[in-house]
């Protein structure tokens, strides 16, 4: 099978230096890709800059902000028929779309270095969610999405609405779920989604990502 697996996080840049980001390491999509590899796929990294890399010899494209993966996936999912598409990469909900400096606007970007002020405020908007569009980008119809979802919360109620709210999106066929408080050095476990209703529990990534060729048919 052609796998596609998106690893490691965003940068949003508030000007040159400056940007947004968030903690993801990219070892859990490094890992994956490294599985699938070994069971003989034709697999596809598609990993932030500074995130952990496969070992396996696959094919490696690099992003660093949102604009960057959006469109490297476009272009792959319209170049290649992806048979399976793991969406690991952790998106940044939003953009720096202008910065206050004491009160003074400035547009923000990468090609921007601020002043330095004593009173700073971010404008951020809003950012489509990358994994409703990957059915609509590809060239194959049936191609399977599997997107995650970290929580944070010991709260059930909050964790199945994050994952319901996945889970009604056409474009995806699978949620691989865990919570941030359920995660050490020693345990990174994930609940595999088909329905809200139905689930598997996985005690890595691999056996998830085993699980998730089981239902398809894709196991090597």
């Amino acid at each position: 099978m052609k796998i596609l697996v998106t690893a490691g996080g965003t940068k949003e840049y508030i000007d040159g230096v400056r940007y947004i980001g968030n903690c993801s390491s990219g070892q859990t999509g490094a890992e994956l890709v490294d599985h699938l590899a070994s069971l003989g796929h034709e697999v596809t990294w598609l990993g932030a800059k500074t995130a952990v890399r496969p070992n396996k010899n696959v094919t490696q494209l690099i992003y660093e902000t949102f604009d960057e993966l959006s469109s490297a996936m476009q272009k792959s999912l319209a170049n290649s028929h992806f048979d399976v598409v793991f969406q690991a990469a952790a998106v940044s909900d939003f953009k720096v779309s202008s910065v206050r400096l004491d009160g003074i606007h400035f547009t923000a970007g990468r090609g921007v270095k601020l002043p330095t002020a004593d009173e700073v405020q971010l404008q951020l908007t809003k950012q489509p969610k990358l994994v409703s569009s990957v059915k609509s980008w590809s060239n194959n119809s049936a191609v399977k999405v599997v997107a995650f979802k970290l929580t944070n919360s010991s709260d059930d109620a909050v964790k199945k609405a994050a994952i319901a709210k996945l889970l009604k999106q056409s474009a995806v066929d699978f949620v691989a779920h865990n919570d941030l408080n359920e995660i050490s050095d020693s345990t990174h476990g994930f609940c595999l989604y088909s329905h809200l209703e139905d689930s598997v529990s996985c005690d890595n990534v691999q056996a998830m990502a085993d699980t998730v060729l089981g239902f398809i048919g894709g196991a090597a």
